[in-house]
C-alpha cells in the first residue's frame, strides 16, 4: 500500500500542470523590455532587457551581454511545444500628452477586431485595452502558461535526441 501512494504521488507530481505567469513591459521608444515570471508567489525570473546595437543587455537574473549577430537559432530548445498558453492580456498604454485621442480610439477598435479575429481561432482567453499614462507610452502583456515536468522532459528528450542524431551525421 505504501508503495502504491507513493507512485502516485510521483506521478502526480511528474504529471500535475504547473501554472506560470509571465509578465512583459516593453518600451518601444527605447528598445526595453521588463520580464518577469512568477508561479504562485515565487518569482523565478526578474530581468531587464535593452537593445544596444547589436547586443542585447540582461541585467536582472541573469546579468549578461548576448551578440545577436552570433546567435545560432538551429541549436536553440523550441520550448513552446511544451506549453500551454491559457490567457493573455494585452495593455497599449498611451502617454496622454503625446498622443491624440481619434488614435486611442482607432487603437481601441483595431484591438477589439484583433482579438475577436484571435478568440474565435483560439481556445485560451484573450483580453485587450488601450489607456492612457502619463508615463512613456509602453506595451504590457500578461500571460498564464501552464506545463508540466512531464512535458518539459520529454521536450528536452526529443531536443538531445535530435542534437544527437545531428551529430552522428556530420560524423558520418
Amino acid at each position: 500500500m505504501i508503495v502504491v501512494t507513493a507512485t502516485l504521488l510521483f506521478v502526480l507530481m511528474f504529471f500535475a500542470p504547473i501554472r506560470f505567469r509571465v509578465n512583459v513591459v516593453a518600451y518601444l521608444q527605447s528598445l526595453s523590455a521588463a520580464v518577469q515570471v512568477r508561479s504562485l508567489a515565487i518569482k523565478f525570473f526578474d530581468e531587464t532587457l535593452e537593445l544596444n546595437g547589436q547586443y542585447l543587455h540582461c541585467e536582472g537574473t541573469v546579468s549578461t551581454n548576448v551578440d545577436l549577430s552570433e546567435m545560432d537559432k538551429k541549436t536553440g530548445i523550441d520550448f513552446f511545444k511544451c506549453i500551454t498558453i491559457d490567457k493573455v492580456c494585452v495593455s497599449l498604454a498611451n502617454n496622454m500628452l503625446g498622443v491624440a485621442m481619434p488614435v486611442i480610439i482607432i487603437e481601441n477598435v483595431l484591438s477589439a477586431i484583433a482579438m475577436a479575429t484571435l478568440c474565435n481561432l483560439s481556445h485560451c482567453q484573450l483580453y485587450t485595452q488601450v489607456i492612457g499614462t502619463f508615463e512613456q507610452s509602453h506595451v504590457n502583456v500578461e500571460t498564464v502558461i501552464t506545463t508540466s515536468v512531464a512535458e518539459l522532459s520529454f521536450c528536452l528528450l526529443r531536443q538531445e535526441v535530435k542534437l544527437w542524431k545531428t551529430q552522428i551525421s556530420k560524423k558520418s
